[in-house]
């Protein structure tokens, strides 16, 4: 419950009682928040607004009194959602052990034996001496490996020193990253450390190259054995763990004698331990214990390992027999390195085997036979007994801490040993062992705490007992009460429990606020009057009304001023009444069902709100609410109206409507108070608030109330009445009367809000353009002109718009607004299609304004389309300019352009720049339009996007080509494969990760470098078009004899056949590039140019069906062509060795006509498809009746239009004699 609902607390919006008056200063403040509140408005929906403010039967209801206990003595509220409690986290469970906690000692574990470390400089020219050794001798030279591996053990001793010197990094590190959180230091550090690192890493790559240098050069070395042995070492130290196996068998073989063969088996073991392989470690292990202890320095240690290697095989009896021989190898062999370390670390580790195959009962017998101590026994009975915790075994765990506790009663940790007993109790037993177990952990404290044991022992014995006793309370009490709007158990028992527990956490612990509790947030420490109220809200749950009232008392009583403290007391107000009707009328209570709920405190879910409900939407009460509601209106309707606390009790009822959302009513309530009780503290306030409502109803709803925005209006001369009628008054309420005498002006600019908010934006209209004809002194009337404007647009009536935008500029010609006006202006006729006005406002908005880039524009704004952008005005100029055919203008827009954002925006620059072509190319100037092409690639090819480049270096090679200077052809070549070349250059990627492009300007970009690659290819192909083309048909002379056309036949004509046919199949292949060029979206999309496989396809059609024609065209002798029959064999003899490039063609004119019509884009191309297929076979391809459209001229776009579009009927309709016109 939010206590900020019924008390005089914050205020909505932060508007504090402080601050009388906080809202009016909003009010009168309307102008500087007024766009948001446009955008706001514009966006909300609904239809009308309503007739009158505060409808009759809300009145009736707020006023009318409930039935029930007519006694209303005490003031109060119910108390809150119970306050987390978070759970003590337990201490952390020890981690099941699986390996071994002790590691062999490096002079063990490498063979070698302990010396004392010498200084580095004197190792360091030690190793240059023996590497010019080892480079001066020979490899004949005997003495030579002796050099060797003494440089190969120098090494090592080096290594060792910078191993201790990297380790000495560890605790410095440790200080500055941790705990000091000096990052400065910390990096400092860690570089130091990673550069000691890699010259560790060196030094042992170092000594064990030396090692393999000797082992090559020297196979025969009398003590290889040893060699070996250390060069495995040293790959199994770097890592290299496969070669140091491999170096280990080598040893192995060769050197079955070797003293190192332990070693060497043990390293095997060590291997398959690490990578999991308990079976064949065991082997190993096993194996490496065959070796006596005598010539055996790692036997101990193979026994520990196997004890471990046993426990995870889960042989826990043999892994315990393991460790008892690794204790007894110790106690037996004392001298061996690592004895003492070996024995005490299975005594320690034992346990855990033991734990799996051992009797609670006989640990203890078994712990001193091994153990060197009774201390040491206990030590492990201890772990035994955290193991079985740890593991869940409570029953075991249970009766060894008993043991414990029993055996030592004056021990420091018989505390810990009895809260390990509670916890392991609530884990496993019924509640009432578990309470009996925690008032045994709350007496022994006592006794503990009175005992000589160490003060941080005391302290830790003291937060254990008080951790568990309110962890196993709440945890009960929200069992049964339910948390986390989840309903609980009820259960009645359950709440007694957690009721008794926390009496005796209270009666244990006097001193509570002095304990400390490091298992629970910090946040969430349990203090007396926390608890306190813990236990006196379980008591209201259990509706035990005799209790939970004194219990709410000693809330407030332990903290006045507390979190807690005005729930308390309202709660304790309740209470006290819920036993009045408990004790008195409960007949009534149960006849009714309702009056028990009248002062009922919220069960689960009481306070919660749906979380999707709008700002200012009505929510439903809480239970909580409900009941406070219905506590208050029986003390306004039944506590004598002169008491002194009327106008509080009134006040904060209607809070409760406030904070709910419930405007009218709290409204209806404010007003009351703020007219009725003026010498009240609160009724400035009420004022306040009750204005606020007004507001909230006239402009925040939807569909808002209008008439609430007038009875604002009508509220002005009664309140300055009431609190400002003399000047003793006004001193009083001076920030109320001040505001008051500027809301005339506001009030107006708020009905028209709520017009706008209606969505009646004509009304809204006039209401802003009656403002600015009539309340001139109210100021900001250039926002006033450009809402009008705003709200006329909205109406679709842009002409309207237009005026009111014009005037706003002539009067205003230095407001902000204006400027941005002069942008909307030219936006308007953009959308009425007016482009040469349109243009003209653009070009004065971007030439008096070229710095305004938007920085400023909302999200909203941009949306509304009210954004004003210099260079997006001024590009549309360039465009409308080119559409108009204005080229001088446009050409002047675009050098403008390029003038002011060359810099800034560089990308859009070169296409405005590059647009400016189309002029020539319009006007077939093939010089200049070859010459500013060329100037705009040296210039912008570097920042123009790629699809702008190819599409530049098309144009000229299309704009060469229709030059025809000499040399133009090879030129025009040269740009059209360098536009083909830059597309297949990645080009689509590149434009797919340019960020500075928008998604829809990345796929337009796709498709128009797409278009222009196709394109380019086209015309390469078309040189091959051309050069099919020239093979001219064989000319035929001489008599028309049989024999004469033979010759010609086979001579002429089919070079030509062979020529012709060759330039045809070399022609398509170069088309079929076009039809081949694709771009794969992200969405598997597949983008084709459809224009130019339409033109490509009509190309290769048009080859083929001249092909045929040249076949037709043949000569035919005369005596042939007198002969019918003869004549009819020879034409069908041609046309039979035509007939398959017929289909061909055929085919490819199949192919445009489909394209064009599954794109829907024709052209002559297409249109030169279809003729052929109807010349070619008439009856299957009749020619199309209907019509097409068909691009004649295809320009760039860019960007998107922001102006609302309307057709000129509305608007023609709007500019009547409707409404006023500024």
């Amino acid at each position: 419950m939010r206590r900020d609902a019924v008390a005089v607390g914050p205020l909505r919006g932060g508007l504090a009682p402080a601050r009388a008056g906080a809202t009016l200063a909003v009010l009168v403040a309307v102008a500087a928040a007024w766009p948001a509140g446009r955008a706001r408005a514009l966006t909300a929906g609904a239809e009308g607004a309503a007739a009158q403010c505060i409808p009759p039967d809300v009145q009736a209801a707020v006023v009318e009194c409930p039935a029930g206990v007519k006694n209303q003595a005490v003031r109060g509220a119910p108390p809150p959602e119970r306050l987390r409690t978070a759970t003590p986290e337990r201490a952390a469970p020890t981690k099941a052990l699986t390996g071994p906690s002790i590691k062999l000692d490096e002079s063990t574990a490498s063979g070698r034996a302990q010396v004392a470390a010498r200084e580095r400089s004197i190792l360091e020219r030690e190793i240059r001496i023996l590497e010019r050794l080892v480079q001066n001798t020979p490899k004949s030279d005997p003495h030579r490996a002796d050099v060797l591996v003494r440089l190969a053990e120098t090494y090592f001793e080096l290594q060792r020193a910078e191993n201790a010197k990297l380790r000495s990094y560890d605790e410095p590190i440790y200080q500055a990253c941790t705990v000091q959180k000096d990052a400065s230091r910390c990096s400092a550090l860690r570089a130091e450390a990673k550069a000691a690192g890699e010259e560790l890493v060196k030094t042992r790559a170092d000594t064990n190259r030396t090692y393999a240098i000797l082992v090559r050069d020297h196979p025969s070395y009398p003590h290889m054995d040893r060699v070996l042995f250390a060069l495995a070492f040293g790959l199994g130290q770097a890592g290299q763990q496969d070669r140091a196996i491999a170096v280990y068998r080598q040893l192995i073989k060769d050197y079955p004698n070797s003293r190192y063969l332990p070693h060497a088996y043990l390293s095997f073991a060590e291997h398959f331990f690490s990578a999991g392989d308990m079976a064949a470690a065991l082997k190993f292990y096993d194996k490496v214990t065959e070796f006596p202890p005598k010539d055996n320095p790692v036997y101990g240690y193979a026994l520990y390992k196997t004890a471990w290697t046993e426990f995870n095989l889960e042989d826990y009896r043999g892994s315990l027999a393991a460790f008892v021989q690794t204790i007894e190898f110790a106690d037996q062999h004392p001298e061996v390195t690592d004895a003492k370390a070996l024995a005490q670390q299975s005594r320690k580790e034992m346990v855990a085997p033991y734990a799996r195959v051992g009797s609670p009962s006989r640990a203890l017998a078994f712990f001193r036979r091994y153990a060197r101590s009774a201390d040491e026994a206990y030590g492990m009975l201890e772990r035994l007994a955290d193991t079985y915790y740890d593991n869940g075994d409570w029953d075991s765990a249970i009766a060894v801490y008993h043991q414990l506790i029993s055996d030592r009663p004056t021990d420091d940790k018989v505390c810990h040993w009895q809260v390990q007993v509670a916890n392991a109790v609530v884990s496993s037993k019924p509640k009432d062992a578990q309470l009996e177990e925690v008032r045994r952990s709350a007496k022994l404290y006592e006794q503990y705490a009175k005992a000589p044991h160490p003060k941080d022992d005391i302290a830790a014995c003291q937060s254990d007992t008080a951790s568990l006793m309110i962890w196993l309370a709440t945890a009960w009490h929200r069992e049964a009460v339910g948390k986390d709007g989840s309903p609980g158990t009820h259960d009645k028992s359950t709440m007694q429990r957690a009721a008794q527990l926390y009496r005796l956490l209270l009666a244990t612990f006097p001193d509570l606020d002095q304990v400390r509790f490091p298992s629970i947030d910090r946040r969430d420490w349990p203090t007396r009057y926390s608890v306190a109220y813990y236990y006196a809200e379980l008591l209201w749950n259990m509706q035990d009304w005799g209790q939970c009232g004194p219990a709410f008392d000693k809330v407030v009583e332990l903290d006045p001023h507390g979190a807690y403290t005005s729930d308390a007391a309202y709660a304790a107000v309740l209470c006290y009444n819920n036993l009045y009707q408990q004790q008195y009328q409960p007949r009534q209570t149960e006849a009714s069902g309702g009056e028990e709920e009248a002062g009922k405190k919220g069960g689960a879910g009481a306070g919660a709100s749906a979380a999707d409900a709008a700002r200012f939407a009505p929510r439903a009460f809480t239970p909580l609410e409900e009941g406070m509601l219905r506590a208050f209106s029986r003390y306004v309707c039944y506590v004598d109206k002169s008491d002194a606390d009327m106008a509080q009790i009134k006040y904060r009822r209607a809070r409760i409507y406030y904070e709910a959302n419930h405007f009218e009513e709290a409204a209806v309530l404010f007003r009351d108070v703020a007219f009725n009780y003026p010498n009240s503290d609160l009724a400035e306030y009420a004022a306040n608030l009750y204005l606020d409502c007004l507001n909230i109803l006239g402009t925040e709803r939807s569909p808002a109330k209008v008439a609430c925005v007038q009875q604002i209006e009508n509220e002005l001369d009664p309140l300055r009445q009431q609190f400002c009628s003399t000047p003793e008054a006004a001193d009083a309420h001076e920030d109320l009367c001040g505001s008051l005498a500027k809301l005339q002006c506001q009030v107006r600019r708020k009905q028209a809000e709520a017009y706008q908010s209606n969505k009646e934006f004509k009304r809204a209209a006039a209401m802003y353009v009656r403002i600015f004809r009539r309340n001139q002194q109210c100021g900001a009337m250039d926002e006033v002109l450009y809402d009008a404007a705003i709200n006329f647009e909205a109406a679709r009536l842009l002409g309207r718009a237009i005026q009111v935008r014009k005037v706003l500029i002539a009067r205003y010609p230095d407001s902000p607004l204006a400027k941005r006006a002069l942008f909307l202006v030219g936006a308007n006729y953009h959308a009425l299609a007016f482009y040469d006005q349109a243009a003209r406002y653009y070009e004065e908005f971007a030439t008096r304004f070229p710095g305004e880039l938007g920085k400023d524009c909302t999200a909203k704004d941009r949306r509304l389309g009210v954004c004003a952008v210099a260079p997006d005005a001024l590009r549309d100029a360039v465009f409308f300019r080119l559409g108009l055919s204005d080229d001088t203008k446009a050409i002047a827009d675009a050098e403008l352009f390029e003038k002011n954002y060359r810099r800034r925006m560089p990308i859009e620059t070169a296409r405005v720049v590059f647009s400016v072509s189309s002029i020539y190319v319009r006007r077939k100037q093939w010089d200049a339009l070859i010459s500013y092409d060329e100037r705009f690639l040296a210039r912008y090819r570097g920042v123009a996007t790629p699809d702008l480049v190819i599409e530049a270096e098309v144009a000229l090679g299309r704009a060469l080509r229709e030059r025809g200077r000499r040399g133009d052809d090879q030129k025009a070549t040269r740009y059209l494969r360098a536009a083909a070349g830059t597309f297949d250059s990645g080009v689509v990627n590149r434009i797919a990760r340019d960020r500075d492009l928008s998604e829809t300007e990345r796929a337009k970009a796709i498709h128009d470098a797409l278009d222009g690659a196709a394109e380019a290819r086209f015309l390469l192909a078309e040189s091959d078009y051309e050069a099919f083309q020239a093979i001219a048909f064989p000319r035929y002379s001489g008599p028309r004899s049989k024999d004469r056309i033979d010759r010609w036949a086979k001579r002429d004509f089919k070079r030509w056949v062979t020529k012709k046919l060759a330039a045809l199949k070399k022609a398509e292949a170069a088309y079929g590039k076009v039809a081949a060029l694709k771009v794969t979206e992200r969405d598997g999309t597949t983008l084709r140019s459809a224009p130019w496989q339409i033109a490509a396809a009509a190309r290769v059609g048009l080859m083929y069906r001249t092909f045929v024609d040249s076949f037709r065209d043949a000569p035919i002798p005369k005596s042939i062509e007198r002969d019918p029959q003869l004549y009819d064999i020879y034409v069908g003899a041609l046309d039979e060795q035509s007939e398959p490039l017929q289909k061909l063609a055929i085919e490819r004119f199949e192919f445009c006509l489909k394209t064009a019509t599954n794109v829907r884009w024709f052209n002559r191309w297409s249109r030169t498809c279809e003729q052929e297929l109807h010349e070619l076979n008439p009856r299957r391809y009749p020619l199309a009746a209907e019509l097409r459209g068909a691009p004649s001229y295809v320009s760039q776009t860019f960007g998107e239009p922001r102006p609302i579009t309307l057709d000129r009927a509305t608007v023609d309709e709007a500019l009547g004699d409707e409404g006023e016109k500024p």
